[in-house]
């Protein structure tokens, strides 16, 4: 990075994908035939994933990626996916790319890293099956974890019945690898293990281990206090040792003092350590490329009075790269960022938005309807399921259907181009695709429609996957005859669709502040700052 605040130019580093993006539908057909399963980063290793996948449920983009255990990258040994690709979305040949970019600030939100307890021998992390780390246990509850969200053990894989969490693993410590401050979300997040392995299991024995219990935040007192009235869950305030692990049942053996028993050692089915947060592994790099300097921790150093500007004008940080943090104080720190920049770059607002233009609309209002319908595969989702070519054919029986094809993916470039040139070709004016979650693809064919000349509301969709593909999956005949059902109800509407007009409303700039707190006069200051008139009230 070079330049000076308002006209920074940035270089970024593009790794390759190996997929093409605008192809690419996420069906993850190539996931299910790809030969190589290593341990999957994004579930901690426990479960196994594919060297071709989608890297979490809720990924942005959510498509797929080959990363470094392809045995093509690695030996050029396998095109197994390439072979399957219906939408011929994957490029085995791209490169990294360096794209540069200028801009007028930068966030730099890298997050932390969780503290990695294998740099204690005395932790006993990998050693022990059943030791576990505070992220491990995180990804153990998730529902896309690696047990589909029951709690196993990785030696037998059974449901643990006495549980112990170990605070201030890596955090409050002056001992070498480890950190001396705290790290704010331990306490807490083991609170929130406790109270769902109760969910889970309501006869659970679980016994957090902690120095002092230091769950500040809001609200977070009291969800202490919610945490310690729960019947079979111990607070012990003492420093543990891990002392061995049972040969035959790999249960885990604890030795701790207490006040009034002296030291006693006690067995747990299963040990949560409660990792604390380190900055970035990268910190001392990031720091030398945006020119900012460091604390004595490694995270971005900040004004006392602004903990969202760095020591380089123009240059702003956000989340755990200040230091550790939880969600919400995130959140906060990210919303901060944003409105000092509005602040900083206002006199460039709106400089560089163009306006979309569209094709004419035709008034086809008068017309009778003349419906089209596209049946989409969604690649295997909804094609190895619902016969597809069936559903073509009995759409074309029905009332003022004058066209249907199917598509292999009708939310691909090339589908939606082609939905386009045919509405216009065969002069439709209405538009049915009967594929996936109109939640995710509504906007893209509303969009598709308008391309094509014709108002965006004679644009209707059947969702054959969520409703009937993926709840029929061993239905075949069924599931083919409730995309018929779904289609046959989505072309009835579409007869009665009448053309609805959007319009743009004058917005009124100003701001209206309730509350004139030290929060709502920082807002009210950002606000004005950015050059529009606040109204400030507070009642006293």
């Amino acid at each position: 990075m070079k330049g000076e605040v308002g006209k920074f130019e940035v270089t970024l580093r593009r790794k390759p994908r190996y997929i093409i993006e605008d192809k690419c539908t996420g069906c993850t057909v190539c996931v299910e035939y790809c030969p190589v399963v290593y341990p999957d980063q994004y579930n901690q290793e426990i479960s196994k994933n594919k060297a071709i996948h989608v890297y979490f449920a809720q990924a942005i983009p959510l498509i797929t990626y080959i990363d470094e255990s392809c045995l093509y990258l690695k030996e050029e040994k396998c095109k197994i996916c390439q072979a399957v690709c219906k939408a011929d979305a994957i490029d085995l040949k791209q490169t990294e790319e360096f794209v540069d970019i200028k801009v007028g600030a930068v966030i730099l939100a890298a997050g932390v890293e969780p503290f990695d307890p294998k740099v204690k021998e005395e932790y006993h992390y990998g050693e022990f099956a059943n030791v576990v780390t505070g992220m491990d246990f995180e990804r153990l509850l998730g529902s896309t974890g690696p047990y589909g969200g029951e709690i196993l053990r990785a030696s037998d894989l059974k449901h643990p019945h006495k549980i112990a969490w170990l605070s201030c693993i890596g955090s409050r410590r002056v001992t070498e690898g480890e950190n001396s401050y705290c790290s704010m979300v331990c306490c807490t997040y083991s609170q929130k293990h406790a109270i769902l392995t109760k969910d889970h299991d309501a006869t659970a024995e679980c016994t957090i281990f902690h120095n002092d219990v230091r769950s500040y935040g809001k609200d977070f007192e009291r969800y202490v206090d919610r945490t310690q009235a729960l019947e079979g869950i111990r607070f012990i305030r003492s420093y543990v040792s891990i002392v061995r692990e049972d040969p035959v049942t790999k249960n885990v053996i604890l030795r701790y003092s207490t006040p009034d028993e002296g030291v006693k050692e006690e067995e747990f089915d299963m040990v949560v350590l409660a990792v604390g947060l380190a900055p970035p592994k990268n910190y001392l790099e990031m720091a030398e490329k945006f020119g900012i300097e460091l604390n004595e921790h490694g995270f971005a150093k900040t004004d006392l009075t602004n903990p969202i500007q760095t020591t380089k004008p123009g240059i702003f940080v956000s989340g755990g790269f200040q230091g550790p943090l939880d969600i919400p104080e995130s959140v906060f720190s990210a919303s901060g960022a944003g409105s000092q920049i509005g602040e900083l770059l206002d006199y460039r607002r709106g400089n560089l938005s163009t306006e979309r233009i569209y094709p004419e609309e035709k008034d086809v209002s008068a017309e009778e309807p003349k419906i089209g319908v596209f049946v989409c595969h969604c690649g295997a989702n909804i094609g190895r399921i619902v016969n597809v070519p069936e559903v073509v054919e009995y759409a074309l029986t029905l009332p003022n259907v004058v066209y249907a094809q199917e598509q292999l993916f009708s939310c691909a470039t090339n589908s939606a181009q082609e939905i386009s040139d045919k509405t216009r070709e065969l002069g439709l004016n209405r538009v049915i695709i009967s594929a996936c979650s109109p939640r995710t693809l509504e906007p893209l064919f509303r969009d598709t429609v308008r391309e094509a000349g014709i108002n965006q509301y004679y644009y209707e969709m059947a969702n054959i996957r969520e409703h009937n593909s993926w709840v029929h999956q061993k239905e075949k005949e069924e599931a083919t005859q409730k995309a018929k059902d779904l289609t046959r109800m989505s072309v009835a509407r579409a007869r009665m669709l009448q053309p609805l007009q959007e319009f743009d409303l004058p917005v009124n700039n100003n701001a209206l502040i309730v509350g004139g707190g030290v929060a709502g006069m920082v807002c009210a200051l950002s606000i004005a700052e950015q050059g529009h008139e606040v109204y400030l009230i507070e009642k006293a």
